[in-house]
């Protein structure tokens, strides 16, 4: 686990580097997001769920990806309910607790973890999460106000959900047995290699300038529920459903994954704290490495 955080931190630390020095410029690492999420992430994961052996992945596999997030949903709303938070922070604590860095940062990590055998398992995983996030989360976050909300519009996240629709077309063509032109497999190939290294370095660009200056109870309190509370009900989802072996070890490591990039976007469409958001995606991503060495005890104990 050592030498697999080692190669994690020390491609992050390029890419903050590359950044702080200015061999990359401001901003391009929005060029890095749109080539990745765009074109080379859905390549890499319409090819790798395509090659993906549906069987096996029944009800318990179902059940590992939404029950888990739909108690930390649960356990936000309580909050909510009882008065502990005000209804923008649990708005935003619903989504951004369970939205996690399931891409850029979970498939290296399955990839280092399990071989490349993980990813097509680590991209189904991810899309089953995207569809519970974005339909039953979002619906419960619209019933949480104490005012008139802003308008909902998660609908136009959902059609530019890259990732969601790549995978749709991957299982699509593995449940069909179809199979790609060699020509176009090979180009999605070699698009696809290019994923995980950039993903990594990309997100290190991204932490470059990113300070936790303030509102850390309520980052602590985020970082919290995504990377312990949310693992912990995994392994209690897995062990009450028998859900163990390869494929839910990986479906473990992106469980674990820290606050998602992704939500920074989600707070400007819905009118969350957009700072504190940031801060909790650069707090959960430093507290995350340490974790890495109880999680991997996690999935050997208990998976």
């Amino acid at each position: 686990m050592t030498i697999i955080i080692a190669n994690l931190v020390l491609v992050l630390a390029a890419g903050w580097l590359f950044r702080k020095y200015g061999i990359v410029a401001e901003g391009a690492e929005k060029a890095f997001n749109q080539y990745l999420y765009y074109l080379a992430l859905p390549a890499l994961i319409i090819l790798k769920i395509a090659d993906t052996p549906l069987s096996g992945l029944g009800w318990r596999f179902l059940a590992a990806n939404t029950l888990p997030l739909a108690a930390v949903m649960g356990v936000v709303w309580g909050l909510w309910k009882a008065g502990v938070l005000d209804w923008r922070f649990a708005r935003l604590l619903l989504i951004v607790s369970v939205l996690g860095n399931t891409v850029y940062m979970g498939f290296p990590v399955a990839v280092l973890r399990f071989g490349e055998e993980a990813i097509g398992y680590a991209a189904i995983a991810t899309s089953i999460q995207n569809i519970f996030i974005f339909t039953f989360g979002f619906a419960l976050m619209t019933l949480i106000c104490d005012v008139p909300c802003p308008p909902s519009r998660f609908l136009r996240l959902i059609g530019r959900n890259v990732v969601l629709w790549s995978s749709v077309a991957g299982l699509l063509l593995s449940a069909s047995g179809l199979r790609l032109p060699e020509l176009l497999r090979q180009v999605l190939s070699d698009i696809g290699k290019t994923t995980l290294p950039l993903a990594l370095f990309t997100i290190g660009v991204g932490l470059y300038g990113k300070k936790l200056a303030h509102n850390l109870p309520r980052i602590a309190l985020v970082s919290g529920f995504k990377l312990l509370l949310m693992p912990f009900f995994y392994l209690v989802t897995a062990r009450l459903t028998g859900f163990t072996g390869f494929v839910s070890r990986v479906t473990f490591i992106e469980v674990v994954m820290p606050v998602a990039v992704l939500n920074y976007i989600i707070a400007l469409e819905f009118d969350f704290d957009p700072d504190l958001v940031s801060q909790s995606i650069l707090f959960s991503t430093l507290v995350f490495f340490p974790l890495l060495y109880l999680y991997d005890w996690a999935l050997k104990v208990f998976l």
